[in-house]
Order: structure tokens, then C-alpha cells, then sequence
């Protein structure tokens, strides 16, 4: 081989590389989501009211939900209210709860998504943080 004919080689298999880390570089993103919730007073009598607000938005194809969750101290969470589920949505959800009995209520709001808008089994998208009410 002469000098030329290799030096032609070598920059197509440069440029070949080149041009195949541009397109992994440039690969579509993920999709996004977000969640809010927000739940008080933090502190409240017994037999008191508590409002809890949560809003998902979620971009992806499936069909999502946002749920209020609520636990006394070490039990399981509970769902106490969900959206409707929507495609490429997440809907927004209110509940207002009554404070039954003394002690630490927990809420928090989860992001769902299914495979349909009847999914017994969802999935778990996203979570928030637990607020701690105070029932006293």
C-alpha cells in the first residue's frame, strides 16, 4: 500500500468514529417527571381537620395517577385519595382528612403509572417526602 491510499483509510476511520459518538452524544432524553404535594397544619387537635395537595406532571406513554398516602406511625402506608389516570399526565389530587386518634399521622403523595387505566398493579414512579402531623 502507498502512503496515500492510507492516509485516506485512516481519516474515513476517523471520521466514521467521529461522526458515531455525535449520535450516541445526541440520543433523545428520558422522559421527565415531576411531584408536589403539601399537607397541614402540622400540628392539630384531636378530631381536626388536615389537607393534603399533590400535583404530578409526567411526560412518558403510560397512563399515570398521583395518590395521597397516609400511615399512623409504624403501619403500612394507605392510599386515602387518588386522580384519575391519565396518558401523559399526572393529574392533581386534594384530601381532607380527620384526625381520629392522638399521636403521628404521616402523609405523603406517590406518582403511579400503569399499562392501562384499569392497572391493578402499578408501578411506582416517584415518591415525596413524608409530612409529620402531630395530633394532640
Amino acid at each position: 500500500m502507498t502512503r496515500h491510499p492510507r492516509r485516506t483509510l485512516h481519516s474515513a476511520l476517523i471520521g466514521a468514529l467521529a461522526v458515531t459518538s455525535w449520535g450516541a452524544a445526541t440520543a433523545p432524553a428520558s422522559a421527565k417527571s415531576s411531584l408536589s404535594f403539601a399537607a397541614g397544619p402540622r400540628s392539630v387537635g384531636q378530631g381536626g381537620l388536615v389537607r393534603a395537595t399533590a400535583r404530578a406532571s409526567d411526560d412518558n406513554a403510560t397512563f399515570n395517577r398521583v395518590c395521597v398516602q397516609q400511615r399512623w406511625t409504624a403501619v403500612a402506608w394507605r392510599n386515602v385519595a387518588c386522580s384519575k389516570p391519565a396518558r401523559h399526565a399526572g393529574g392533581a389530587v386534594n384530601a381532607t382528612l380527620r384526625a381520629k386518634a392522638r399521636g403521628r399521622i404521616q402523609l405523603r403523595a406517590v406518582l403511579l403509572e400503569g399499562r392501562s387505566p384499569q392497572d391493578k398493579h402499578p408501578r411506582t414512579r416517584s415518591v415525596s417526602r413524608p409530612v409529620t402531623i402531630t395530633v394532640h
